[in-house]
């Protein structure tokens, strides 16, 4: 699979650092970011769950502690809290909003087509498994990966103009 947590970000981002160049490039790390976006949605509420529990802790240390030190430390703490969350939360719709315009695209698709953007972005198998799958040839498939990319950026393109 591409996804992965890591200090530097997914796992993807190496596999296709080189190809950003193009626009076949592009649209593959589109379509990888679709294929991920509901897992990384899910990583962005677990920081919302850690950052929402931090700040019940911080209240009760506000009603523990009277002193104007701790308090302005407390209020620090609270407007970092509050800019976090919004963050996280913006992030939070942009990646559904990306899917959702990424979703109406891979509608246009053929089945075979849209499968293949499932097998091989959304779930990361490699070109011969999904060869089995769609009982193709692995040449079949990269045709078939051609073909969809060259489909999709038209569609990009379209929209754009």
């Amino acid at each position: 699979m591409f996804v992965q947590r890591g200090e530097n970000g997914l796992a993807w981002k190496a596999f296709v650092k080189g190809k950003l160049d193009s626009d076949k490039g592009r649209m593959k790390v589109r379509l990888l970011d679709w294929g991920c976006a509901m897992e990384r949605c899910v990583w962005k509420q677990e920081e919302m769950k850690k950052l929402m529990k931090l700040r019940e802790e911080q209240k009760n240390l506000i009603k523990e502690n009277d002193s104007a030190a701790v308090g302005k430390i407390l209020e620090e703490i609270e407007r970092r809290y509050e800019g976090e969350m919004e963050k996280l939360q913006a992030e939070l719709v942009g990646l559904l909003e990306k899917k959702a315009e990424t979703d109406e695209m891979l509608k246009a698709l053929t089945e075979d087509e849209r499968e293949f953007v499932e097998l091989r972005f959304e779930k990361g198998y490699g070109f011969d498994y999904i060869g089995l799958q769609l009982h193709m040839s692995r040449a079949t498939v990269f045709r078939l990966q051609d073909r969809t990319l060259e489909k999709l950026m038209q569609m990009e393109k379209d929209e754009t103009t």
